[in-house]
């Protein structure tokens, strides 16, 4: 599918609060990236995996590493735009596994001249759920320079369109997009809502 837009799974993170790499995490007959690259793949162009100790069994996907190991998500953002192809960017954590593919096309929608398309479910951007354009790799690179490690500090500096929740629920109605797997027991409750394999 020819969406001009690539997707960047996210695998990088210390993942403190689950113990252990939330990437490699079981999911039905693969991990939660496979899960994730398997979700969304048919309405990108091309899948990039970022970070962490993925390694490159993710059928049709590319994997890079950060240029700067341990500097949080800002760095795999760096080494997946770096390594993208198309204009646009759809970054997706890998602790997002109920990410609506119908989200991507929605954000691309929105894109216009603006240099990120950001969901905000709620009180808080999702920047690690989000549309930008590869344009951003020397900003990125600049703010990793100067010590500046969060999203946040991107977004700031960026032209963006922010999503509300009434315009996400027309692609995803009860928000699962932004439900986020960070505990083992919000891993137990994520696998207990997937259907049996058989």
């Amino acid at each position: 599918m020819r969406s001009g837009c690539s997707l960047v799974i996210l695998a990088g993170g210390l993942s403190r609060r689950m113990g252990h790499d939330k990437a490699t995490l079981p999911a039905g007959d693969g991990t939660l990236v496979d899960h994730l690259a398997r979700r969304l793949g048919a309405v990108v162009d091309e899948i990039i995996i970022a970070g962490g100790s993925v390694d490159a069994s993710t059928e049709g996907a590319r994997v890079v590493a950060d240029h700067q190991p341990g500097l949080g998500p800002l760095a795999g953002m760096l080494a997946g735009f770096a390594a993208a192809n198309a204009r646009y960017v759809w970054v997706v954590g890998c602790d997002l596994p109920d990410v609506e593919p119908a989200l991507g096309g929605l954000l691309i929608a929105l894109a216009g001249d603006y240099e990120a398309v950001v969901p905000r479910p709620d009180v808080e951007p999702e920047g690690v759920c989000a549309l930008y354009v590869r344009e951003l790799v020397p900003r990125i690179a600049a703010l990793l320079t100067s010590g500046e490690r969060s999203v946040k500090s991107l977004l700031d500096r960026s032209t963006v369109r922010y999503v509300a929740s009434d315009e996400l629920r027309t692609v995803d109605p009860d928000l699962r997009s932004f439900r986020n797997i960070n505990t083992p027991a919000d891993y137990e409750d994520w696998l207990r809502t997937q259907p049996v394999s058989r």
